[in-house]
């Protein structure tokens, strides 16, 4: 079966280096959009969404990053702070921010950007921590939570190729182990 949604989560890659190419703002609102239009527990939406576009404050977010990340989050020329209030939601408020990172990915693909996850949110909430770090830069309230930064821009070099395991390693049917 051939869908445009299906492609696009086919398709979409992580992509760690970006061109310099500035961003479309429409493009931009576009996958803001898709992150406000994801579902969440009992509606209550409880994301907030940061774009970052100034470089002094991506080349701080990129020393607090793990070093894989660093390059690209400088060089990308935007990049989507998703920020979460547990207290909307305490018991869904991680997988509310992951699907709104997750809409925004796909969105971006779909217009022709590329995007990477970082996911920033420490379950034990350390005071050294990535997240802690990337909340004080960036002056988030510490009764938020920060589920993930998402660099987007113009890939630079080759797209990475995935493989995916194969379904009938993954699928089973009515209960675990049934094939």
């Amino acid at each position: 079966m051939t869908n445009l949604v299906l492609e696009t989560i086919k398709n979409r890659r992580s992509v760690l280096r970006f061109e310099s190419t500035l961003i479309e703002e429409e493009k931009i609102e576009a996958v803001l959009e898709a992150g406000r239009w994801a579902p969440s527990w009992l509606n209550k939406q409880p994301w907030s969404f940061i774009v970052i576009k100034d470089e002094s404050v991506k080349k701080r977010l990129s020393e607090v990053v793990p070093t894989v990340f660093k390059q690209g989050l400088r060089e990308a020329p935007v990049c989507i702070a998703v920020v979460v209030d547990p207290k909307e939601d305490p018991y869904h408020f991680v997988e509310d921010g992951a699907v709104a990172t997750q809409n925004m990915a796909l969105a971006a693909y779909s217009l022709g950007l590329h995007s990477y996850w970082i996911g920033i949110f420490d379950i034990e909430n350390q005071k050294k921590s990535s997240e802690a770090r990337v909340r004080q830069i960036l002056e988030i309230p510490e009764t938020r939570r920060v589920i993930s930064l998402l660099p987007l821009g113009h890939a630079t070099g080759a797209i990475p190729e995935k493989q995916r395991k194969p379904r009938d390693q993954i699928v089973h049917q009515n209960k675990f182990g049934k094939r």
